[in-house]
């Protein structure tokens, strides 16, 4: 099932969605970037990385916080804003879900 055109539209996705994480996620705007429809987004990703594109991207979201965090950001807040969260407590569940613990109990 696997299909050349496919790969290559997911890698070059990926690079925008690792170039620019901290933008919010819209599968109707990434989708059209390598024209698929949402759905043929959804399944061909899933195929290519083993999950969803909106999981990946709130992984990665995570991923740059954590980084941002142990570069020096001052707090937890400044980080939330940084990577694209309108507020603390919806950053706050998200790294929960993702990571299993709280910011404040991320040990660096």
């Amino acid at each position: 099932m696997e299909n050349e055109r496919d790969r290559v539209a997911i890698e070059r996705l990926l690079k925008h969605m690792n170039d620019h994480c901290t933008e919010p996620f819209d599968l109707h705007r990434h989708a059209s970037m390598i024209f698929f429809s949402e759905s043929k987004l959804n399944k061909v990703f899933k195929l290519y990385v083993g999950i969803g594109p909106g999981t990946y991207y709130r992984r990665l979201r995570i991923q740059k916080a954590m980084e941002l965090y142990r570069n020096g950001s001052t707090s937890w807040t400044e980080v939330s804003h940084i990577v694209g969260y309108a507020d603390l407590p919806s950053f706050s569940k998200a790294f929960k879900k993702i990571t299993g613990t709280t910011p404040n109990s991320f040990s660096l």
